[in-house]
């Protein structure tokens, strides 16, 4: 049976190797400096120098020993008969593994966002060993560079544009609510499994081996060809109601999930009203006529929603 503390010890070896051992510092000659000075101020330049040497050498010793314990709890090196430092303690790991993989997609996307121009889509591949795990389950990651519409008609220009689900402007929100922004989201292209995606894979993946970097970000902008989605959130303060159009394929089931839900009708339209098993929030789906769009409307815990302003908001986004 395998070792099962065996994949903690590979992370920690991993993270050593990744980093440089620092040179060793003799720090003597600046504290016998600075001795120097100290004594120089008490006994002035022409007082008795043998004495005030002596006193200095004690005072460096007892400095130099006290220095010694502390680094020791931090700092050691072992070198080989050629005084090459070959093993040496460094500072510990700052993040888990989970952690550092956050960090990391979140440090590329900011990087993205700085080099992709709206409305592009970027598929991404990380060379880091800190991040081995996840490059096996998700060697390719996405980000599309949305644009984040600050007004209805903005987001109605971009729907009507890139044929995405309707999403109308509400005839009715609670009072103090405003429209905050929308935006629209693709489907990420190529899909895992498919030949377009492992082609793209071995492509960045061989760009990754053949660079030197320990770690690099390695993209291609990729065209997208489907919609996934038209969302649009409204506020009031830190409080926000959520409401988003989800393009989907007509004839499958679609599932709720739910702890504790009721059944309403809005405009004649059968919806489900239901409480989050994830998470204090309510919302509010149904499904568009032709059952390619499925609507969800998602209240704010901190400002719950009665079944009448879910109705309310529902019938306006209903044409």
């Amino acid at each position: 049976m395998r070792d099962s503390g065996q994949p903690e010890q590979d992370r920690i070896l991993r993270s050593m190797e990744l980093h440089s051992v620092d040179e060793e510092v003799d720090v003597t000659p600046a504290i016998m400096q600075k001795v120097r000075l100290i004594h120089r101020k008490k006994h002035g330049r022409n007082g008795n120098r043998k004495k005030t040497l002596i006193i200095a050498m004690l005072t460096a010793i007892l400095i130099l020993s006290s220095l010694s314990v502390y680094a020791s709890q931090y700092l050691i090196q072992i070198k080989n008969k050629e005084g090459e430092v070959i093993l040496s303690t460094i500072k510990p790991w700052e993040y888990s593994e989970s952690e550092y993989n956050a960090k990391r997609v979140k440090e590329t996307e900011e990087e993205l966002r700085n080099r992709l121009k709206p409305g592009e889509q970027a598929v991404f591949y990380l060379k880091d060993l800190h991040m081995t795990s996840l490059v096996k389950e998700q060697p390719l990651k996405y980000f599309y560079m949305l644009t984040k519409h600050s007004n209805y008609q903005e987001l109605a220009k971009e729907i009507e544009e890139k044929n995405a689900p309707v999403l109308l402007e509400p005839d009715y929100v609670p009072e103090g609510y405003r429209f905050d922004y929308g935006q629209i989201q693709i489907r990420n292209e190529p899909v895992w499994g498919t030949p377009e995606y492992e082609t793209l894979l071995n492509e960045l993946k061989e760009q990754a081996e053949q660079s030197d970097e320990e770690q690099g970000l390695f993209y291609k902008i990729v065209p997208w060809y489907k919609i996934a989605s038209t969302g649009m959130e409204y506020r009031k303060g830190e409080n926000r109601i959520k409401m988003v159009a989800f393009a989907r394929e007509k004839g499958s089931k679609a599932g709720v999930p739910t702890n504790q839900a009721v059944k309403i009708k809005v405009k004649g339209k059968e919806m489900i009203l239901s409480a989050s098993p994830s998470s204090p929030s309510r919302s509010l789906t149904w499904l568009s006529d032709s059952e390619e769009v499925l609507y969800i409307i998602t209240d704010d815990p901190k400002d719950p929603l009665s079944k009448d302003e879910f109705a309310k908001i529902a019938a306006g986004l209903i044409p």
